[in-house]
């Protein structure tokens, strides 16, 4: 009984030092507002959706409208759009931006922040497989990614996202 014990413990214990950090940005949203990740000052648990994609980020759009409606109140939760934009070409960025501040409505426009940097640190955290997905992470204020998914928006994955964010919500309200 003891050793299944310790075995438990390290095998938590490996779970929790394997657990990957989200990649440090300083960009600017859509709003021409400042923004940092991690942000551990700020205290917020953040969701993250991040696109690789023009596709994705239709995708990433109807995650964040779904995700918006729910979280949007609460000051507890953070959540951002990322459009990962380090592979198009420079040239072409500005018509994307363009495109992107039209699609978006005003008060989201804080949410969208385009990331020029990193792209295989991103690739990586979320186990990059599928271009035109999107990713989703949900991470501690410190940066540590807790909980992931990836795809089309479907309750079952929003449902798992919810109770990642309930647990981690929890967790920070008990002293």
């Amino acid at each position: 009984m003891k050793l299944l014990k310790l075995s438990l413990l390290l095998l938590f214990t490996a779970a929790l030092s394997s657990a990957q950090s989200i990649p440090a940005v300083k960009a600017k949203a859509l709003d021409n507002s400042e923004f940092t990740l991690p942000n551990s000052g700020g205290g917020q648990i953040m969701i993250l959706i991040v696109g690789f994609s023009h596709k994705s980020g239709e995708i990433c759009q109807v995650w964040g409208k779904k995700i918006s409606a729910d979280y949007h109140a609460d000051p507890r939760v953070a959540y951002f759009v990322l459009p990962v934009l380090q592979s198009a070409p420079s040239l072409v960025r500005p018509m994307i931006l363009h495109g992107m501040r039209k699609d978006v409505p005003a008060g989201e426009l804080p949410h969208f922040v385009p990331i020029y940097s990193s792209e295989p640190d991103w690739k990586k955290l979320v186990n990059f497989s599928a271009p035109d997905d999107a990713y989703l992470i949900v991470a501690t204020p410190d940066g540590r990614a807790i909980w992931q998914g990836h795809g089309n928006y479907s309750d079952d994955i929003f449902a798992e996202l919810q109770k990642s964010v309930a647990t981690l919500l929890e967790k920070s309200s008990k002293p």
